[in-house]
């Protein structure tokens, strides 16, 4: 699993290769749970707390994710389909960072609390809710992930991205 930066690609091939919305998984079947495990080890190897299939290559929606990771310990968690089916009202700035754009130690506007439901690697739904943590944000970050939304897409004002080839302006 090659990981996809803003270093290796141009502008156009980088939104080419993240900016799209990833497809549902119709079923969690032991093909779907092997990549999800491949992307597991894939995080832990880049010492991330989560990863997004699409920042891979992969055009499904599947993260995962582990928090628990930047304190030394293993809590794994695999979304199949992840959606927000509710958030607060209140934001509040993440400090966050992202393999994808390497470069970047941002802080982003997120949701305090957030509901989420998704399929678990065992293929039955489940649902997490946060309130005012590490995880509201790493659930926020990959899930925008996969709908072709990245970090610097949520600033509230204009940021210098570096691609392989020259320097765009995002944010707004």
């Amino acid at each position: 699993m090659k990981l996809i930066t803003n270093l290796d690609h141009s502008k156009e091939e980088f939104d080419k290769r993240l900016r799209y919305k990833t497809e549902p998984v119709e079923k969690v079947t032991s093909k779907f749970q092997d990549v999800a495990l491949e992307l597991l080890k894939a995080m832990y190897s880049l010492n991330a707390i989560g990863l997004a299939a699409n920042q891979v290559g992969l055009k499904i929606q599947l993260c995962v994710l582990d928090p628990a990771f930047l304190f030394g310990k293993k809590i794994p968690i695999v979304m199949f389909n992840p959606q927000i089916v509710e958030h607060g009202e209140e934001l509040y700035g993440s400090p966050e960072g992202c393999l994808s754009l390497p470069e970047f130690g941002l802080t982003v506007p997120r949701f305090r609390k957030v509901v989420v439901k998704y399929l678990g690697i065992g293929g039955k739904e489940h649902t997490i809710k946060d309130d005012n943590s590490l995880l509201a944000s790493v659930l926020q970050h990959e899930l925008d992930h996969l709908n072709g939304v990245l970090m610097v897409d949520r600033l509230p004002e204009r940021q210098e991205v570096t691609y392989k080839d020259h320097i765009i302006i995002e944010g707004d």
